[in-house]
């Protein structure tokens, strides 16, 4: 038979091919994991894609295509199948197979270079102390468990069933019981809507709301939650925070209707709301109708000393705070599972203007979830996992301390899983840069700036670092640690 050849590397393969009635040549030793079938497929279609095969060319018969290639005609005719489903190829009865007429594929885009601030990560990065994570290991043994569980032991229609938009009814009670427990909020299921993430349900919530006036966040704050609302058109008015949070003047000022604050454990300053501005600023709230006070309780929970800070809905007496928490911080950021308690007018307006959308979590993720709570395991989980973390803290802070001395000072060591470092005696960018040189990558609090001019001066000296030590173990929390002060004192 006649044959037309050529050379070209496809995934690093060199092989050779004919068009019209020539034998195709792939080396089928070298399909890097592939199996036959899809490695056979694969070659077909890009040779088809490329205009090496013309249109209306005959290919092989499957039996002789089989043979040269030293593989089964099962192989071959599933390769087939597969290109005429998709249109690559038509078959004709008794005659064979033949390459469909399709465009020919446009020639690649140049690739864009890349911006300056993504290369070298995240292959360059051992520890991330500017980001929020858990315990990979710890997180897969509970979560796997409670999944098993619920598909043994559940019953279908529960799992594979409908869910009100709001989420499993089973997981919100579940949510009401805990939060009447630990965070001292009486709050119905009806008043719960889950969530997959609090980015989610923040700009659900200020689609519902619509404010006017804006959103007021603190500053320096989450620079993601300003763009969130930014991105829905609203006005982000920053506030600047003083030791006892934000600051309420500030905000009168910015003619704001909603206020997005964390009074339990601020990020990235880690401030503590005092009981004295809580009350001043749901005095704020009640001075006009329409105004809303979110209170985001992101990791309430892993207070390392005493009990956790009283909430601010749970001395709510007007109905004007939005209570959002999320599970990332004890789970993981990739369950994406959050959720909020609306106040009861707020709830019904949820239903009826966007109480269409379906709940964007997997039912049998909240089930899961929902058995977590109740069996207590999930607490009893969060309990280890604050002990294991204050451990790492302590590490973290001891080998600072031994290399060190008393050249670096820590705030807000007991309000959650990050905490504020400040070194004396160097320039926190030239910090930051020798720690990313050896791999540590760090977060300076004047980086976390939602305005044009430094607002975290205003707290803070602008060399402090939010140290996020979450999901650190304790040879790596030591580690990096050495690395820091070593190139502290370089």
């Amino acid at each position: 038979m006649a044959r037309r050849q050529g050379r070209r590397p496809l995934g690093g393969v060199s092989r050779t091919w004919g068009g019209g009635d020539g034998m195709l040549d792939y080396n089928m030793e070298e399909r890097e994991g592939q199996s036959l079938y899809e490695f056979l497929y694969r070659s077909i279609r890009r040779d088809i894609e490329d205009g090496v095969l013309r249109a209306h060319g005959r290919l092989p018969s499957k039996r002789l295509l089989a043979q040269h290639l030293g593989i089964s005609v099962i192989t071959a005719e599933n390769a087939y199948a597969q290109l005429v489903a998709e249109g690559y190829c038509y078959s004709r009865q008794r005659r064979g197979y033949f390459v469909s007429p399709i465009p020919l594929r446009t020639p690649r885009a140049p690739k864009a270079a890349e911006p300056e601030s993504s290369r070298s990560l995240p292959d360059a990065v051992r520890y991330d102390l500017a980001s929020a994570k858990a315990d990979p290991a710890q997180v897969s043994r509970v979560w796997g468990k409670a999944l098993r569980r619920v598909l043994a032991s559940e019953p279908d229609e529960e799992l594979y069933g409908p869910q009100p938009p709001k989420g499993a009814l089973r997981l919100r009670r579940a949510i009401a019981d805990r939060l009447r427990q630990v965070r001292g909020i009486d709050a119905s299921p009806e008043r719960i809507v889950i969530g997959a993430g609090s980015q989610m349900l923040d700009a659900m919530l200020a689609q519902l709301i619509r404010p006017s006036g804006g959103i007021a966040l603190e500053d320096p704050g989450y620079p993601r939650l300003a763009q969130i609302y930014g991105s829905l058109g609203l006005r982000v008015a920053p506030v600047p925070l003083d030791d006892g949070g934000i600051v309420v003047e500030e905000l009168r000022r910015t003619g704001a209707q909603v206020a997005h604050v964390m009074p339990s454990h601020q990020f990235p300053t880690g401030i503590v709301t005092s009981i004295s501005r809580r009350y001043e600023l749901l005095a704020w709230a009640s001075e006009r109708p329409g105004r809303l006070i979110v209170e985001d309780d992101y990791d309430a929970a892993f207070r390392m000393a005493g009990r956790p800070v009283a909430s601010l809905t749970s001395i709510d007496v007007q109905g004007r705070v939005v209570y959002t928490d999320t599970f990332s911080k004890s789970l993981g950021p990739t369950l994406r599972m959050a959720f909020m308690v609306l106040p009861g007018p707020l709830a019904e307006e949820w239903d009826d203007k966007v109480g269409f959308y379906a709940n964007s979590v997997s039912v049998i993720d909240q089930v899961a979830l929902a058995s977590l709570i109740e069996s207590g395991e999930y607490d009893r989980y969060v309990n280890r996992y604050r002990k294991a973390q204050r451990d790492v803290r302590d590490a973290f802070i001891g080998e600072l301390r031994q290399a060190l001395g008393d050249r670096f000072s820590v705030e807000q060591a007991d309000s959650g899983l990050h905490f504020v470092l400040a070194i004396e005696g160097i320039d926190g960018g030239v910090l930051k840069a020798r720690a990313a040189e050896q791999g540590v990558r760090l977060g300076l609090i004047s980086e976390y700036s939602l305005s044009e001019g430094d607002a975290a001066g205003s707290v803070r000296q602008p060399a402090a670092f939010a140290i996020q030590y979450g999901g650190l173990s304790l040879e790596s929390a030591r580690e990096a640690a050495r690395i820091i002060a070593g190139c502290a004192s370089a």
